[in-house]
């Protein structure tokens, strides 16, 4: 599944929870995170003592080093030290870090074996903490404070909205696209990390209970409303206007393709295209995104979603579906792409968030703007 597949399924799934699955959250509470899964082998480093706890309570301290880590038929082996029963459970002594494969971590690290006899890896860490590692991967560090703050204060709301989204797997969200990227020590930076102190517990609400605070890059002039891409209709994900993302490397791209190319990658996923005579844009969204296209070949005509095709093509090729489309059938025959904007458009577009602060408005004023009718509360 490529990355805009996982967006639209992430999406689809967290529109179907509860509104604000996190409730009774607060930014002192813990947070797990999904950050390896279904691996052969693990391994884990650290310049001092490691508490090892497993599921029977048996407790060792591991001293100072790097341990492999394989899953076996009952239980989870770790180079040196033994054999453990159910999961293992890895606590640094106090001040240190552990270290997963080439990345560092806060908090704990718990290894649990699955189903398919591999390891799932779960980083458990203070929400706060967690942001630290998030916000320099949606954001630049180097953008204006309030824009920081305001994508602190929605990623925030986001994770405490996702809480227990993956609790079958062990663990709340995950480290990708899927939840929001999160890649630990290394993300930290201490402009974003200033970001989430200055708004630390912070979040939107609506009703009370924290709301699914969707987020993208480029609105491309007009964000959208959340039925109009997921199905599923949120009051506080209305589309609005949105000239505020100068400087955006997205807002206005084109992606041409050979007639033949274009054709092989629609019939992979099982529509019958030969030799299309057509492509016309069925239908729009309020903002302009398509809707639905329609494409007409030798075989007949074939009617695809707009976030459909971009699933298709890849989200890194056509950015986003607010596009228009030139077909080209003369020699070389050929399909062009002519759009603006990047990501789904729900919610806050983080350029727009930057114009916004350029302009001198507060953290608050720009979520407000993109959200609704939300409270702002501090847990």
């Amino acid at each position: 599944m490529n990355e805009l597949a996982r967006l639209v399924l992430v999406a689809a799934v967290l529109l179907t929870l509860p509104p604000g699955s996190g409730f009774r959250a607060s930014a002192s509470s813990p947070i797990r995170v999904g950050i390896l899964r279904e691996q052969e082998h693990v391994t884990v480093r650290s310049d001092r003592p490691v508490e090892l706890s497993d599921t029977s309570l048996q407790r060792i301290v591991l001293a100072p080093g790097s341990y492999e880590i394989l899953p076996s038929a009952d239980a989870i082996e770790v180079s040196g030290a033994g054999r453990f029963i159910g999961l293992i459970r890895l606590a640094p002594a106090e001040g240190a870090r552990l270290h997963v494969g080439n990345r560092t971590y806060r908090g704990m690290i718990e290894i649990r074996s699955t189903p398919a006899r591999r390891l799932t890896v779960v980083n458990e860490l203070g929400l706060e903490e967690y942001l630290y590692g998030v916000l320099k991967m949606e954001v630049d560090p180097r953008w204006p404070a309030e824009a920081l703050k305001a994508q602190a204060v929605a990623a925030r709301t986001l994770a405490l909205y996702s809480l227990g989204r993956y609790q079958r797997e062990g663990y709340d969200v995950r480290a990708t696209t899927e939840t929001q990227v999160y890649a630990g020590v290394a993300a930290e930076d201490p402009r974003t990390t200033a970001a989430v102190e200055a708004t630390r517990g912070e979040i939107m609400t609506f009703q009370d209970r924290p709301i699914f605070a969707a987020f993208h890059s480029d609105s491309g002039g007009h964000t959208e409303s959340s039925e109009h891409v997921w199905g599923g209709r949120y009051v506080y994900l209305k589309g609005v206007p949105d000239p505020y993302s100068a400087g955006a490397g997205s807002q206005r791209w084109m992606v041409r393709l050979d007639l033949g190319v274009f054709e092989e990658r629609l019939r992979r996923t099982g529509r019958p295209v030969t030799s299309i005579m057509s492509i016309e844009l069925a239908e729009l969204t309020p903002s302009g995104r398509v809707q639905s296209i329609r494409i007409t070949s030798g075989t007949g005509t074939v009617t695809l979603k707009g976030t459909e095709l971009r699933s298709i093509l890849g989200a890194d090729q056509l950015k986003s579906t607010l596009f228009s489309v030139r077909f080209r059938p003369d020699d070389p025959s050929a399909v062009e792409f002519i759009g603006r904007g990047a990501g789904h458009g729900v919610g806050m577009s983080q350029w727009g968030a930057r114009g916004h602060a350029l302009l001198g408005r507060g953290y608050q004023e720009i979520l407000r703007y993109y959200y609704s009718g939300v409270s702002f509360e501090t847990r």
